[in-house]
């Protein structure tokens, strides 16, 4: 997933007929797009992926994302291709995905007293709980747990579904266009640089 950023034909052409000063001033157009692309990702991480957007419970796909040039006033902003983040990376994005069991009849979701302040799960499998069972809710639902004691309380610890609908975040699109004026601040800081203005 990755936002593209890009001086059109039209910026080209215009500073062309700038004639020797042309030149200087794509430098200093790309350097600020370099340096704006570099801000925008920080901001997505900073501002769109730390609880807002995206409840993380690892740092890996705030990681990976980053500004870099594709080329002379191309900028990219997202995550770059093949990384280790390539199976949901999508999350940065307003896609939809139904998820469901690729071997199984049923997802297993941690729920409850399985996971850590941090979200993740204390078990990952309901294999893994020792003297745990199933129940059916009075509505179907199918839960995985345990009880402590002879008349302690069923504490759910998975909750067993057949499909999970997941919305991404749109967290990239929202932070690039949020660093629209520090990408233009960027791009003019660097061409009064260059012009003395």
């Amino acid at each position: 997933m990755m936002i593209q950023l890009e001086m059109g034909p039209d910026f080209q052409k215009t500073v062309s007929e700038l004639g020797g000063m042309g030149q200087a001033i794509i430098d200093a157009c790309s350097k600020g797009l370099a340096k704006g692309a570099s801000l925008a990702a920080g901001k997505v991480v900073s501002e769109f992926l730390s609880g807002q957007y995206l409840k993380r419970r690892t740092s890996r796909l705030a990681g990976a994302v980053e500004g870099w040039m594709a080329g002379l006033l191309e900028a990219v902003v997202g995550v770059r291709p093949n990384s280790g983040v390539e199976k949901y990376k999508w999350l940065l994005s307003d896609e939809e995905k139904t998820i469901t069991p690729k071997s199984a009849k049923f997802l297993t979701i941690p729920i409850g007293e399985n996971l850590t302040g941090a979200g993740v799960a204390r078990f990952s499998s309901p294999r893994q709980v020792p003297d745990g069972f199933f129940i059916k809710t009075k509505t179907g639902r199918l839960l995985f747990g345990i009880k402590h004691g002879k008349k302690g309380k069923f504490r759910p610890l998975f909750v067993l579904v057949k499909s999970v609908f997941v919305q991404g975040t749109g967290a990239l699109y929202d932070g690039v266009m949020d660093s629209l004026d520090d990408i233009s601040e960027q791009m003019e800081t660097e061409i009064g640089k260059k012009t003395g203005s």
